[in-house]
């Protein structure tokens, strides 16, 4: 399975705001057309399609803050078609390893609502803790370490 992440541009832009994820998952994250109008309000933007075989299968959004150096998974889509086929793990795994390369991240930090539907287990299952904070007053918090391959 050939995954790559890539740069959202004009030639692109349509085809990744057409993914859609899966009903019950509507008001979980938003759509990606949504997320790239909210990044053009973010100080620290980074976003990129998910490519398998040539072909957009998901969205990344990171607030990659430089300053603070805090790198946070805003949003992270797959489209109704393409999950439980282990694009989304792998996305996490080029997803790390590109913030590691571009900025030196040291750690990536979500947050996601717990309860029915939620993607917790899924972010647990990509290597992520709970760090114990609450986001929002009721987002919980989660980081994974980031190293680098040897």
């Amino acid at each position: 399975m050939s995954i790559e992440l890539r740069k959202i541009d004009h030639d692109n832009f349509y085809e990744i705001c057409q993914l859609q994820v899966a009903q019950d998952q509507v008001n979980q994250v938003d759509s990606n057309a949504i997320s790239l109008a909210e990044a053009n309000f973010m100080d620290f933007p980074w976003f990129r399609g998910i490519y398998a075989e040539n072909k957009p299968v998901g969205f990344i959004l990171v607030n990659a803050d430089t300053y603070a150096g805090k790198f946070t998974l805003w949003r992270f889509m797959l489209d109704q078609t393409k999950q439980s086929k282990g694009y989304g793990r792998k996305a996490i795994v080029l997803l790390s390893s590109e913030l590691l390369h571009e900025f030196g991240a040291s750690a990536i930090y979500t947050s996601v609502v717990d309860g029915t539907d939620s993607p917790k287990g899924f972010y647990l299952n990509c290597g992520f803790v709970p760090t114990g904070n609450l986001v929002a007053g009721r987002e919980i918090e989660l980081c994974t370490t980031l190293e680098p391959q040897t």
